[in-house]
C-alpha cells in the first residue's frame, strides 16, 4: 500500500471519528433538555418553546476527491478543515510534489538509458544535463519552500544525483535490473582490491562475469567496458564513428589482444617484437575496415588543430571549403617544419630562420583565409604544440603526418601531454 493511501485512510478516519464523537454528545444534550422540561408532581406545566436538534450521521460516501485540489494551497486548506495534523499535511504535500516532478526527472534519466558506447564522451552534453537537473531541483525546492517553508525533501531519490551518475546508470541498460546489480557487485569487488595483480584481477573478473552473463551479454559488456574498448576510444575517441564502424574496430582490436595479450610485456624482447609486428597489421586492418577516404576523415577529426578550426568555424559561420583550406595550410607548414627539425645536418641558425619564415607566412595565409577576427580567435583556442631540443624551442602548427626524426633527447608536447 502506498504512503498516499495510508495518509488518505488516516485523514478519512479522523473525519469519521470526529462525527461519531459528536453524535453521543448531541443526543445527551437532547435528552437532558427533555428531562428538564418534565413538570414536578403537583406543579402545573407551563407551555415552553420546543428546541429541535437535528443530528446528521457521518457520511458513508467520503472520498479523497472531496479534499484533493490541483491548487496546493487549497489542498492544504481542505486537509486542515477536516482536522488533519500539520505533520500529516506536510507528508501528503511532499508526496504529491514528488509525484508531480517524478516524470520530469525520469525524462532526463531516459536520455541516458540508451548508452551510446561508440560515441565520444562530451563534457558539454554532461554539463547541459547537469544544468537541467539543477533547474528542476531548484524549481521543486522553491515550490516546497513556498508551501511548507522547507528547502527540500532529503529522502527524495533525485536530491543529489549528478549527470555522471545518470550516465553510469544507463551504461548497462541492456541488462535486466537483477543482472545489472550482479555486474556492479562484481566490478565493485575488483575496484576495491588494490593488492591483487592487475592481470590476475582482470582474468578473475571476467570469469565471474561469464558466470552471470550470456555470451551475447558478455560481448555487449566488452563493447562498453574492456581494455579493447578503452583502446579503440583512445585511438578514435574524437571521431564521429557509427555503431557499426566502432564494432568493426573493436573486433579487430579484440582479436589483436587475444593474440598478443591486452597488456604489453616489456620484459620479454621476443614478445615485444611480435607485438610490434601485430600492431602494424592492426593499423592496416583499421584502414581496410574503414576505407582510405573514411580513415583520412577520422584521422582529421582526431587532430586537435582541426577540432579548434571547426569550433571557430561554427562561431564565425565559416563554410567547409574555408576550413579545409585553412587545415591544408596548417598541415603543409607542419610538414615543412618537421623536415627542418628532422635534418641533423642543418645548422642551428639556419633552422631557426627557416622556421620563423614558415611561421610568418602561415600566419599571413591563415588570416587571409579565415579573416582577421576568426584567425585571432583560432590562435587563442588552437592546441599548443611545441618542439624543444638542445636549447631550441619551436611552436608547430600541427604534428607532421610523417612524424619527426629528432635528435636524442628531443621532446614534442601537445598542450601538457608528452607524445614523443
Amino acid at each position: 500500500m502506498s504512503t498516499k493511501w495510508l495518509l488518505v485512510g488516516s485523514v478519512a478516519l479522523n473525519a469519521i471519528l470526529a462525527a461519531v464523537l459528536l453524535l453521543p454528545k448531541q443526543r445527551h444534550e437532547t435528552a437532558a433538555a427533555d428531562a428538564a422540561g418534565q413538570p414536578e408532581a403537583g406543579v402545573t406545566a407551563t407551555p415552553a418553546a420546543t428546541k429541535v436538534v437535528t443530528v446528521s450521521a457521518p457520511s458513508k460516501s467520503f472520498h479523497w476527491s472531496q479534499l484533493e485540489s490541483s491548487d496546493f494551497q487549497q489542498y492544504m486548506a481542505n486537509l486542515r478543515a477536516v482536522g488533519c495534523p500539520e505533520e500529516t499535511i506536510r507528508d501528503v504535500v511532499i508526496a504529491e510534489v514528488n509525484k508531480l516532478y517524478a516524470p520530469k526527472f525520469a525524462a532526463l534519466m531516459a536520455q541516458t538509458q540508451q548508452y551510446e558506447y561508440w560515441k565520444p564522451t562530451s563534457r558539454k552534453s554532461r554539463e547541459a544535463l547537469n544544468k537541467q537537473l539543477e533547474a528542476l531541483r531548484g524549481e521543486k525546492r522553491e515550490l516546497l519552500k513556498t508551501l511548507l517553508g522547507i528547502d527540500s525533501d532529503p529522502s527524495e531519490q533525485w536530491a543529489n544525483i549528478t549527470a555522471d551518475q545518470l550516465v553510469e546508470q544507463g551504461r548497462f541498460g541492456f541488462l535486466s535490473a537483477e543482472k545489472q546489480k550482479q555486474v556492479r557487485e562484481i566490478l565493485g569487488r575488483y575496484e576495491l582490491n588494490n593488492e591483487m595483480d592487475p592481470r590476475r584481477a582482470r582474468d578473475q573478473r571476467r570469469q565471474e562475469l561469464a558466470q552471470v552473463l550470456s555470451p551475447e551479454e558478455l560481448y555487449q559488456f566488452d563493447l562498453r567496458d574492456s581494455n579493447a574498448a578503452d583502446s579503440v576510444r583512445g585511438r578514435f575517441g574524437q571521431a564521429d564513428l557509427s555503431e557499426a564502424e566502432y564494432k568493426k574496430l573493436f573486433d579487430l582490436r579484440k582479436a589483436y589482444e587475444d593474440e598478443v595479450g591486452a597488456v604489453a610485456d616489456y620484459n620479454d624482447p621476443e614478445k615485444m617484437r611480435k607485438r610490434s609486428e601485430a600492431r602494424k597489421l592492426l593499423d592496416d586492418a583499421y584502414k581496410t575496415a574503414l576505407g582510405d577516404d573514411r580513415m583520412k576523415e577520422v584521422n582529421r577529426q582526431q587532430d586537435p588543430g582541426w577540432r579548434s578550426l571547426t569550433q571557430v568555424g561554427q562561431q564565425f559561420n565559416l563554410n567547409s571549403q574555408t576550413l579545409d583550406q585553412a587545415y591544408q595550410l596548417q598541415q603543409a607548414a607542419g610538414e615543412q617544419m618537421g623536415r627542418l627539425i628532422s635534418d641533423p645536418n642543418l645548422p642551428r641558425d639556419d633552422r631557426r630562420r627557416a622556421m620563423d619564415a614558415i611561421n610568418t607566412e602561415l600566419q599571413r595565409s591563415m588570416a587571409a583565409v579565415l579573416g582577421d577576427d576568426a584567425y585571432q580567435e583560432f590562435r587563442k583556442s588552437r592546441p599548443q604544440i611545441s618542439f624543444s631540443t638542445a636549447g631550441d624551442s619551436f611552436m608547430l602548427p600541427s604534428l607532421p603526418a610523417a612524424g619527426i626524426s629528432a635528435l636524442a633527447g628531443a621532446t614534442v608536447i601537445v598542450k601538457d601531454r608528452v607524445v614523443r
